[in-house]
């Protein structure tokens, strides 16, 4: 299966769920409390793909969510889900939108079991599946989500083992349309050099900072062509 051309609000392997779609209103997790994982990449699906599963398995499979990436040894992993596998529900509960999935997964306790209805080919199977913890790694690249951001954290190559180390640097990888970063100017690619007008070094630095943020908060980002850094202000508008 592959995505339709309204497939591309894609989240980051969080589960999070694992995609750059995601609930700005909810913050993600109180930094180190366990969140819910499974390790997959979702969206939603566009209505190429909508049609397909119609002729296939009728108007009723436009729901769900698509699973756009399976991350290596995660729980998903290990109960067999795939990319290209379209969620339809879990448990008893259907699944209509990945900010839906995203809610019922986090809000799971770790090591509960689960059972996953998905859509695979022309095929409807059950999936079993141990709903895991969230890595920190994963919890801090979306500790910006209630004010619709993600960041990724810039990695170079090591001359002497050819692997990939991290710089410190954060990047942002996304902006949701119409949240708070995106009202206050943040772009795909700023470099956060402050949050709160405190230095950030690290994924670890910025999720605690960001664990203390309340409705407000303050970032100074390097931006490509910019002569200076510029000073953001992120606030949240009442729900």
């Amino acid at each position: 299966m592959t995505s339709g051309r309204r497939l591309t609000r894609i989240v980051p392997s969080l589960l999070l769920a694992g995609s750059l779609a995601f609930s700005t209103g909810t913050a993600i997790a109180e930094t180190g409390r366990a969140v819910g994982w499974l390790g997959i990449s979702i969206a939603e699906i566009g209505e190429e793909l909508a049609d397909r599963l119609a002729g296939t398995f009728g108007y009723a499979a436009g729901t769900g969510v698509y699973v756009a990436d399976v991350l290596k040894d995660g729980p998903a992993e290990r109960g067999e889900l795939r990319r290209g596998d379209v969620i339809v529900r879990l448990d008893t509960q259907p699944i209509w939108d990945v900010r839906q999935l995203q809610r019922l997964i986090r809000s799971r306790p770790i090591d509960q079991p689960i059972t996953l209805a998905v859509l695979r080919d022309a095929a409807q199977l059950r999936l079993p599946l141990v709903i895991g913890a969230m890595p920190a790694e994963a919890r801090a690249q979306l500790a910006g989500e209630r004010f619709g951001f993600l960041v990724r954290e810039e990695r170079q190559r090591n001359p002497e083992g050819g692997e990939f180390t991290p710089t410190g640097r954060l990047l942002v990888g996304f902006v949701e349309p119409d949240s708070a970063a995106a009202r206050a100017g943040l772009r795909p690619q700023d470099v956060i050099l402050e949050v709160g007008r405190q230095t950030v070094r690290g994924l670890e630095t910025f999720e605690r900072i960001l664990g203390a943020a309340e409705r407000q908060l303050s970032l100074l980002v390097e931006r490509q062509n910019s002569p200076a850094p510029l000073r953001l202000g992120l606030e949240l508008r009442p729900r």
